[in-house]
């Protein structure tokens, strides 16, 4: 048994209509506005400075650092929550957004050029 294909028209429902920044702040995740883009550590890698930049009226974040991704708020459950492209529309479409969910676990490592007591 297959399952029936995703409308195209309700992905990019999706795609507009639910905002990355929210679902980033959602997890705790602070953000600097530069420019009128959004930065901030990214929190699907350990990071020194803020590699990730969210751009609110794109509606799309891309990681300028390690792990290099990027894409929309589907994009952004499949890898913060790691289930599937399906399971990640199921969540946005019937609004169980992992706002309650813990925190992403943002990494951040020591600042090597950082004087030593």
């Amino acid at each position: 048994m297959s399952l029936p294909r995703i409308a195209p028209d309700e992905l990019e429902g999706l795609n507009r209509d639910v905002s990355i920044q929210r679902l980033a702040e959602a997890r705790g995740i602070r953000l600097q506005s530069h420019g009128k883009d959004l930065l901030c550590m990214c929190p699907f890698h350990p990071d020194t400075s803020p590699s990730l930049a969210i751009s609110p009226g794109k509606n799309l974040r891309n990681c300028l650092g390690a792990c290099g991704t990027g894409g929309t708020v589907i994009d952004w459950v499949m890898k913060a929550e790691s289930v599937s492209f399906r399971h990640a529309v199921e969540i946005l479409r019937d609004g169980k957004l992992p706002v309650s969910a813990a925190p992403i676990k943002v990494f951040i490592l020591a600042n090597p050029r950082a004087p030593t007591s």
